[in-house]
C-alpha cells in the first residue's frame, strides 16, 4: 500500500518542542472548522452543477505512522493478532496521514482539476478525519457503498480502513493492514455502487483506479461503475502499483478477471517498468516500447496511451498509433519516493483531457508537454517526506519548470517546459475562477 514514512514523526516533535500554547490549538481548530464549512458548501455546488474532471475509484485509507522500533518478521507482521495489538495501541491524529489513492486526488486537485472521490470511509474518527482534509484541499468524498448494503454495513468494513506504517528509525519500514489479511475482495458482497456514486461517476470526465480497488471489490462491481462513466465518454486511467504481481497468477482466476477488466476499460495505463513486466510477460529492461506493445495488444485491450515510469530517467508516454515522447526527470534532493508515481498520474489526467477536449492540439505536443509536466510533479514530491498532504504543491511544480526554461535540466526542452508551465498556470487559474464563483 502506498504510505507515508514514519520520518514525519520529526516534524510532529519539533511541533510540540516550539512549545504551541491551548489558544493557538483553539484559533487552528477555528480556522479549519471555518475552512471546513466553506468546503461544505462548495461540494453541494459542485455536485449541483455535475462537474468533475476525476473521480477516484476506491482504494481511500488512513496510514497512521508508529514511533520507530524494532519491526517484526513478515509472519508474525502480517497476522490478524499484530493488527488487533497495533489498533489498540494506535498513536493520536498527530500521527495520522492520508494514503491509498488520496496520494492521487491531492496532486490532482492541486493541479487545476475538479476532482472527487467515490470510495469507502466508516462512521469513525479516521474516516472524519479523511474526509476533512480532502475537503481542505478541495475534494469532494462521496460513499461507495449503497446504504441499504447491510451486509456490508454491519462487518469490519464498517470501519475506516487503516494501515499501520512501522519503521526502525534507520530507513526501512513495512506496513500492516486489512489488505494483507483477506479475504479478497473486502467488500465481495458489494455488486453495485451507492446512488451518490453513481451520480458522480456518470457526470465526470475522467475515472482513475489503482489496484488495490481490485482487493475492495469483485472485478464485476468495478466493471459495472466504470461502465456508468464510458457512458458517458468519460476517460479511464488504471495504475496496477505494487499490485502488478497478483494479476498473472493463473491459480487464482478473479485477479486474472480483474486485469482483464482493467485493460478492456482503460484509455491509459500507467506503470513502472517493473510492473510492466509483471503484467505483460515482457523481458526484464526491455525497451519502453516493448511493454507498451504488449499491453496495447493484450485481447481487448482498450488502451490508447501506455505510460512508463522511468523513475529518476524520467517518463515515456507511447500511443497505440505508435507515437511517442520520452523527457527527462530533474534532479532534486530526494526526501522520499513514495506517492511520487501517484502524483505524476495528475499531471497525465491533464493532458489526456486537455487533448479530448480539444482535437485540434498536436498529439505530439500534447505527449511532449504532458510527460514533462508529470515528472516535474514527480520530482516535487520526492522532494518531500511521506505522501498524502506532502504531494507536490503546484508552485514547487512551476519552481522546477523553471529551471528547465532556463536550460538547467538535462533531457527537457526549454520550449516544452514553457509550455507545460503555460499548461499548468492555466489550469491553476481556471480552478480559482471557478471557487471564487461559487
Amino acid at each position: 500500500m502506498i504510505s507515508t514514512r514514519v520520518a514525519a514523526h520529526a516534524h510532529v516533535e519539533r511541533r510540540r518542542a516550539c512549545g504551541e500554547c491551548a489558544h493557538s490549538g483553539r484559533a487552528s481548530s477555528r480556522a479549519r472548522a471555518g475552512a471546513r464549512e466553506r468546503e461544505v458548501r462548495r461540494r453541494v455546488a459542485r455536485r449541483a452543477s455535475r462537474e468533475y474532471d476525476v473521480v477516484a475509484l476506491g482504494n481511500l485509507c488512513v496510514d497512521v505512522l508508529l514511533p520507530p522500533g524494532p519491526i517484526p518478521d513478515a509472519t508474525s507482521l502480517k497476522t490478524t493478532k499484530t493488527l488487533g495489538e497495533l489498533a489498540r495501541t494506535a498513536p493520536a491524529r498527530e500521527s495520522w496521514e492520508l494514503g491509498g489513492n488520496c496520494n492521487f486526488l491531492i496532486a490532482a486537485s492541486r493541479l487545476g482539476l475538479r476532482a472527487s472521490c467515490a470510495g469507502h470511509v466508516g462512521n469513525d474518527e479516521y474516516g472524519k478525519f479523511l474526509i476533512d482534509e480532502l475537503a481542505l484541499e478541495g475534494i469532494d468524498h462521496v460513499e461507495l457503498i449503497p446504504g441499504d448494503d447491510q451486509g456490508v454495513r454491519v462487518s469490519a468494513l464498517a470501519e475506516t480502513l487503516i494501515c499501520f506504517v512501522l519503521s526502525d528509525g534507520a530507513g526501512s519500514h513495512a506496513f500492516c493492514s486489512r489488505y494483507d489479511l483477506g479475504p479478497w475482495p473486502l467488500m465481495r458482497d458489494v455488486s453495485d455502487v451507492s446512488n451518490e456514486a453513481r451520480e458522480a461517476l456518470r457526470s465526470c470526465r475522467a475515472v482513475f483506479l489503482n489496484g488495490f480497488v481490485f482487493d475492495e471489490l469483485k472485478p464485476q462491481a468495478v466493471a459495472q461503475a466504470l461502465k456508468l462513466a464510458k457512458g458517458n465518454g468519460a476517460g479511464v486511467f488504471f495504475d496496477p502499483g505494487p499490485r502488478a504481481f497478483t494479476f498473472v497468477d493463473e491459480t487464482n482466476p478473479s485477479r486474472m478477471e480483474a486485469l482483464r477488466v482493467a485493460l478492456e476499460n482503460s484509455d491509459v495505463v500507467l506503470a513502472t517498468e517493473e510492473e510492466l513486466a509483471a503484467l505483460t510477460g515482457v523481458r526484464a529492461n526491455a525497451p519502453p516500447t516493448d511493454y507498451a506493445a504488449a499491453v496495447f495488444d493484450f485481447p481487448g485491450s482498450a488502451a490508447e496511451w501506455v505510460v512508463v515510469k522511468l523513475g529518476p530517467e524520467g517518463a515515456m508516454v507511447v500511443t497505440r498509433d505508435g507515437q511517442s515522447a520520452r523527457v527527462g526527470c530533474p534532479r532534486v534532493k530526494v526526501g522520499d519516493t513514495v506517492g511520487c508515481g501517484d502524483s505524476s498520474a495528475g499531471a497525465y489526467v491533464l493532458g489526456y483531457l486537455r487533448k479530448q477536449a480539444d482535437d485540434a492540439l498536436d498529439l505530439s505536443e500534447v505527449l511532449q508537454t504532458t510527460a514533462t509536466l508529470a515528472t516535474h510533479v514527480g520530482s516535487a514530491t520526492a522532494m518531500n517526506i511521506g505522501a498524502g498532504r506532502n504531494v507536490a504543491k503546484a508552485e514547487t511544480v512551476l519552481e522546477l519548470l523553471d529551471a528547465a526554461v532556463d536550460g538547467k535540466t538535462e533531457g527537457v526542452d526549454r520550449g516544452t517546459a514553457s509550455r507545460a508551465q503555460a499548461i499548468l498556470r492555466e489550469s491553476m487559474n481556471e480552478s480559482m475562477k471557478q471557487q471564487q464563483a461559487r
